[in-house]
């Protein structure tokens, strides 16, 4: 693929180009990854402060939006507001990061630079690319101030989605296209399957182990329910087409009983129910609901299900002009286009739906091999390359 950006606009792009500064942004990814905001355990107003002290340096400036105490989305714009005769280019990251955990050589918080990597909890996922992304937009700022940028960064993202949800509260803008900076390993992600997050509780009665017939074993009619899970997850695989394949279910966590000398009165699953583009939580819950109705049987026990946490998924056709100019952008990097659908979910699908945007995923770092994890790092030149074709990619768009 080739850059759509014409020779008219080179002199934009070399000069956009030519302020992305990689001590820049390495020291503005270390400054966040200073600013714990785990989650759960934390708020991410430390980070947001961060936030706002970076944007204001480059020229940006930072509305606040409170979710909860101590938990405030931030939308940082650069030029004037997104319009119907000019719509905006919107960023998409979060503020928190999943706790530090067991096993880190040095102190999680503390970032460290070493032989061409940023380490530190949130240097993927996703401090990094808020860095990079906040860079790119600065420069793109210099050359075109008139173009309306926008970074909106949510709270919450790592556990219940409290903050895009508050955002969804907030009218449709007119967006060109929602670039979400999470770390894609700089692949051009333009489907993403959606999560659901559900329970089932199980209902039994309590009797004395010797005569296990006097009660209701609420741990093996949730067994049952569980049997039934798993056969409709391969029910679904065996249908699976096309860069997402299928949904998917997955029991997280069971719960129950008292002792061994007791019949079981409650027992509880989590479930993970992975989504199609298109599907809805609710929909999700109604399949399970009716699945739990088979599995019951007669032995006493009632169950119900609820649903905890919707994240709508999307796609993006791969002709789409927006993957045509990632694509372009990261081949003038020099890098690989490669244009790929995700496993994980992400809150893309939230704005995609809400602001009915063309959308896709591009950022630095891996997701499954340094996210989430000890020692989690980032590749330095990666950084700035994603803010290089950030710039690249923006002025791409530009009508």
């Amino acid at each position: 693929m080739t850059s759509p950006i014409g020779d008219r606009d080179r002199s934009d792009v070399d000069r956009a180009i030519a302020l992305v500064d990689e001590a820049t942004i390495v020291a503005d990814a270390s400054s966040l990854i200073l600013a714990a905001s785990e989650n759960p355990g934390g708020t991410e107003l430390i980070a947001v402060r961060v936030l706002e002290t970076i944007a204001s340096r480059l020229g940006g400036r930072g509305r606040r939006s409170t979710v909860a105490p101590g938990r405030p989305n931030i939308a940082i714009r650069f030029g004037p507001d997104p319009s119907a005769a000019v719509p905006g280019v919107l960023m998409l990251g979060h503020s928190d990061v999943v706790p530090a955990g067991e096993g880190w050589s040095a102190d999680p918080f503390s970032p460290r630079v070493r032989d061409g990597w940023l380490t530190g909890r949130g240097a993927t996922d996703m401090k990094g690319g808020l860095a990079a992304a906040l860079q790119a937009m600065a420069a793109v700022h210099r050359v075109r101030p008139e173009l309306p940028l926008e970074l909106l960064v949510t709270v919450d993202e790592e556990d219940l989605a409290t903050g895009i949800q508050a955002h969804l509260a907030e009218p449709p803008k007119p967006y060109r296209a929602c670039i979400v900076a999470e770390p894609t390993d700089l692949a051009v992600v333009v489907a993403c399957r959606g999560a659901a997050n559900l329970e089932v509780e199980v209902r039994g009665r309590a009797a004395h182990a010797g005569r296990p017939e006097d009660g209701a074993n609420a741990i093996t009619t949730a067994a049952r329910i569980a049997g039934w899970i798993a056969d409709d997850h391969e029910r679904m695989r065996r249908g699976a087409t096309g860069l997402l394949g299928s949904a998917t279910w997955s029991v997280g966590r069971i719960e129950g009983g008292h002792g061994t000398s007791i019949v079981p009165d409650r027992c509880t699953l989590l479930v993970d129910r992975r989504l199609m583009p298109g599907e809805t939580g609710a929909q999700a819950l109604g399949e399970l609901e009716a699945g739990i109705a088979r599995a019951l049987g007669h032995d006493g026990c009632e169950a119900s299900a609820s649903l905890l946490m919707e994240m709508p998924g999307f796609e993006t056709e791969p002709t789409h002009p927006l993957v045509s100019a990632a694509a372009g952008a990261l081949e003038a990097e020099g890098r690989e286009a490669r244009i790929e659908a995700w496993t994980a979910a992400c809150e893309g699908g939230y704005i995609a739906r809400h602001h009915g945007c063309p959308t896709i995923i591009l950022g630095p770092g891996d997701i499954t091999g340094q996210a989430h994890q000890p020692d989690e790092r980032v590749r330095i030149a990666d950084l700035s390359a994603a803010a290089r074709a950030y710039a690249r990619l923006i002025l791409a768009l530009d009508p």
